[in-house]
């Protein structure tokens, strides 16, 4: 069996560096629609995040399907305005959920058939930075209350905000929905989702934080009853 095989009931997380990707590989695999968004980017690194998130979802793909990279058909049809920058998604029949995110030195892309998959990291260059404002803005009155007694409450808020975006991911809402209406087990517990405003059932959602390396954190959300095993790899196995 390919180590790089995705099983049933399994969620892969495939783990990137911006720089760990030959520049002729992205050139050779990102099509140009892409690469032309990702050079609207100022600074060279969030080019290569772009770049290499995009490689990566295509590769990770590419190794369930047999298709070369290149070949792999992605629709990021904007479900308000129609443009190609929304959630990604493959071709009815494939049976694979995918998602992508990037920050800091950090590249991640979530596969799974289990249903639909929203995958956050996000980059903390500040130890022990807290924004408490922007706590007081996304968090419930419950989750707020536990933060304020924490001893490292920057640390938990990175780990409840991971949680919110891969759930809002997951659902295709983004930033749209305010994550103030969705509450999460506490930071310190085993992810769960214990609230929110939509018809799904918090039983049918299965959440689990993951391992991006020192000063980051990530998480994944999947929208399934089932239960949850991850499995992280390193982009090495694709190139």
């Amino acid at each position: 069996m390919a180590a790089d095989q995705l099983l049933d009931g399994e969620c892969q997380i495939w783990w990137a560096r911006p720089d760990q990707v030959p520049d002729d590989v992205l050139a050779s695999a990102v099509p140009e629609s892409e690469q032309r968004r990702a050079g609207r980017y100022r600074q060279r690194v969030d080019r290569q995040r772009s770049l290499t998130g995009a490689w990566l979802l295509r590769a990770a793909v590419a190794a369930q399907t047999g298709e070369r990279p290149c070949e792999v058909l992605l629709d990021r049809t904007c479900t308000d305005c129609g443009q190609q920058h929304g959630r990604p998604r493959l071709p009815a029949g494939s049976g694979i959920e995918v998602s992508v995110s990037h920050a800091g030195e950090r590249v991640a892309v979530a596969l799974t058939r289990l249903g639909e998959v929203g995958v956050d990291v996000e980059h903390t260059p500040l130890i022990g930075h807290f924004d408490h404002e922007l706590a007081e803005n996304t968090l419930s009155a419950n989750e707020l209350s536990a933060l304020d007694a924490s001893e490292n409450p920057g640390v938990d808020f990175q780990r409840l905000w991971v949680r919110k975006e891969a759930l809002l991911k997951a659902t295709g809402h983004g930033l749209r929905m305010p994550m103030s209406r969705i509450e999460v087990s506490p930071a310190d517990q085993p992810p769960m989702l214990l609230a929110w405003p939509l018809d799904i059932p918090v039983d049918q959602v299965r959440l689990a934080m993951l391992e991006p390396g020192p000063r980051h954190h990530a998480a994944v959300a999947v929208l399934t009853a089932a239960a949850l095993r991850v499995r992280e790899l390193d982009a090495d196995l694709l190139l």
